[in-house]
């Protein structure tokens, strides 16, 4: 990780995706996106896998949560991930580059795996891929590959 610079850290809630900065920090972050997995799952990707409607439908919601958030943040951070789903989706769908307990993906890891999720969207048969593809973790996925586009980030370390 870049010490240089700030360190924010998200945490998805039950209703909300929960957006902070480290105790002591120069610059103080503690925001609640109005986005998260569990309903967006329930209520948008209903299906396993998810249509690619519903796929666009999340887009757009994940979008609408993500991007006014980025103008109260630091102009550079570097950010983490503390959920041991999204690890465990992506450690099971073998894109996972751990070492010493701290993964790091970079956003073309997130998008290759957002490409395996539209694949299996579009009837690639579940059989050959072993990404889950069941609501809760599309949603994660594509929580995570909208604030990585709309925050300018370059990829996210998996803690």
């Amino acid at each position: 990780m870049d010490d240089t610079q700030p360190l924010l850290t998200l945490r998805f809630q039950e209703l909300t995706t929960h957006v902070h900065s480290a105790p002591g920090a120069d610059s103080v972050v503690n925001l609640a996106l109005p986005i998260a997995p569990a309903p967006l799952a329930r209520e948008v990707l209903r299906h396993t896998p998810p249509t690619p409607l519903e796929i666009e439908q999340a887009i757009e919601l994940v979008e609408d949560a993500v991007m006014p958030a980025r103008a109260r943040l630091p102009e550079a951070f570097e950010l983490q991930v503390e959920d041991a789903l999204l690890r465990e989706l992506v450690g099971s769908a073998g894109a996972d580059p751990s070492t010493g307990g701290v993964a790091r993906l970079s956003i073309q890891d997130v998008e290759n795996l957002f490409s395996r999720l539209v694949a299996l969207s579009e009837g690639r048969p579940a059989t050959q891929d072993g990404l889950p593809s069941d609501g809760a973790s599309a949603a994660r996925l594509i929580i995570m590959r909208e604030v990585l586009h709309h925050w300018g980030q370059d990829g996210v370390w998996l803690v």
